[in-house]
């Protein structure tokens, strides 16, 4: 059967003259970092100045959450303004095949993840529309080389980075992906790590590998920040891979200042399968990872400082979701969840509520703090009213029904295009009257979990049976409070069966009504 994909048309719009007034956006987003992994939500082991300086000087939110307890559908609700109910990836749908050898390492000839919905609008569609300078340092995550959907087809201007999260788990990697239109690229291409390739990917020759991709990618990011100018404004999305597993890095200063002071060490034998490299090391390694983090995010501070571009840059820092438990991570050692239950795959509290820093000077108070609930799927709608960006719902919607994007889609000849996001400038700001979501909603395939928080309730639900939680007085979810408040808990089942579309990729069991 010949296949029909109804094409996305940015439509025409008047750039306003003073451009230069409108301001920068640069959006960090981290991998698996916990709530309670910075110094600033309460970590001891370790501490992080530069990003606590980025939290007293803008606002920390302490009740924002992701779109999703994993990887490739957080980023999908951040990049689509959906929720996990309405947006098409939900879950790390993975796409790896061939074959191609760099030097004796044998690796896939396509990677990557179930593709965006290319007729829905994305998130760099917008901006680059609206006259924004694109970039884009780090993990794609939202479609496979060779896709529908990758940067090249989604407004970004340039990235570097991996196309493929499978592949983030090796930190000295055999290649990574590059999209540049400055260099004259008409589609994402493979760079090659040479000095990496003439090394194992697995073992004791791994360690001579010296092309550290996280490095790699920073420096990127900085140059194309060095290349923006104050006439035009830019849209960075730094999704930097740090500290996701495998723990490894460079053995340099920062590695070296946690050896043997983490006790007792953790000694991980490694995963091959999974890419994870073995390590004797892995508290010192995963705090130094952090470190790193933190540095990096230093570096970008004073590089718009020096550039004279931070007091019109909305600057932010965050996590795609909690912590996780892989390539020899301890999160019961560090506390990675903070205060809260679970981790990464799970919709309890500790696999979705993540930090959330803010800094926009002039416009958010600096050492600010606030609780206003949100998710990631409300930072399209905010970004257009920094942006100045108005009706962005109804002038960037789909406008022809979608047939059948490819064999992995789902058919949905009439299925609606949904924007579920509420601004939540007003809180940043203190200007203007905060809307409110009646409710919050998470679903996640893989652990077959959904979750709804509204006011300070919140239902988990775990193949199709129900707990009910108040997180005010609960905030760590231990006293399911089902059984005691029945209508609460059937209230908040008849979100799920509003916000749920079904998919045939994706299948989840709802609770009985």
């Amino acid at each position: 059967m010949k296949l029909k994909v109804t094409t996305f048309v940015m439509p025409m719009v008047a750039i306003p003259a003073l451009a230069q007034e409108r301001p920068n956006i640069l959006y960090i987003m981290c991998d698996d970092m916990g709530y309670g992994d910075l110094s600033c939500y309460g970590q001891q082991h370790f501490r992080t100045p530069n990003i606590d300086r980025l939290a007293s000087q803008g606002m920390r939110m302490t009740s924002a959450y992701a779109g999703s307890p994993v990887s490739a559908p957080s980023r999908a609700c951040f990049m689509t303004g959906q929720h996990s109910g309405h947006t098409h990836v939900r879950g790390n749908k993975e796409y790896w095949s061939g074959r191609v050898n760099y030097g004796e390492n044998a690796d896939y000839a396509v990677v990557g993840q179930e593709p965006y919905d290319p007729n829905h609008v994305i998130l760099p569609e917008i901006f680059k529309a609206e006259g924004y300078h694109t970039g884009m340092f780090g993990k794609w995550a939202g479609g496979y080389e060779g896709s529908i959907s990758t940067p090249d087809k989604r407004g970004i201007d340039e990235f570097y980075g991996y196309i493929c999260q499978f592949q983030a788990h090796l930190y000295f990697p055999n290649f990574l992906n590059r999209y540049s239109r400055s260099l004259g690229d008409t589609a994402v291409v493979r760079e090659v790590l040479e000095q990496n390739i003439r090394h194992a990917m697995y073992g004791e020759d791994y360690n001579n590998r010296q092309q550290y991709s996280a490095d790699l990618i920073h420096q990127h990011a900085l140059a194309w920040l060095r290349e923006q100018k104050k006439n035009t404004p830019f849209f960075g999305i730094f999704t930097y891979t740090l500290p996701h597993a495998e723990l490894r890095q460079p053995d340099d200063s920062l590695l070296q200042e946690y050896r043997g002071k983490l006790l007792p060490e953790r000694d991980y034998r490694g995963d091959n399968p999974s890419r994870y490299n073995p390590t004797p090391e892995a508290h010192a390694q995963f705090a130094a990872m952090i470190t790193r983090l933190d540095k990096q995010v230093g570096e970008i501070m004073a590089l718009l400082e020096e550039l004279g571009l931070a007091d019109n840059t909305v600057l932010i820092f965050t996590s795609d979701n909690g912590p996780h438990e892989e390539g020899g991570a301890d999160p019961e050692y560090f506390n990675h969840d903070g205060k809260f239950r679970g981790l990464k795959r799970s919709t309890h509290e500790g696999g979705i509520r993540v930090p959330f820093i803010v800094r926009w000077p002039g416009h958010i108070a600096a050492g600010s703090e606030s609780d206003q609930p949100f998710a990631f799927y409300d930072l399209m709608p905010t970004f257009c009213d920094i942006a100045g960006i108005r009706n962005y719902n109804q002038r960037y919607r789909r406008q022809q029904p979608m047939e059948q994007l490819q064999s992995s889609f789902p058919v949905s000849i009439s299925r609606p295009d949904y924007f579920d996001g509420i601004s939540v400038l007003p809180t940043w700001t203190g200007k203007g009257e905060q809307r409110q979501h009646d409710h919050l909603y998470w679903e996640f395939h893989e652990t077959n979990m959904l979750a709804v928080r509204r006011g300070d309730w919140k239902l988990v639900v775990r193949r199709g049976e129900t707990a009910l939680y108040n997180l005010r007085e609960d905030p760590h979810e231990d006293t399911d409070l089902a059984t005691q408040f029945p209508e609460i808990v059937r209230s908040l089942v008849e979100k799920i069966y509003e916000d749920h579309t079904d998919s045939s990729l994706f299948p989840i069991t709802l609770p009985p009504l």
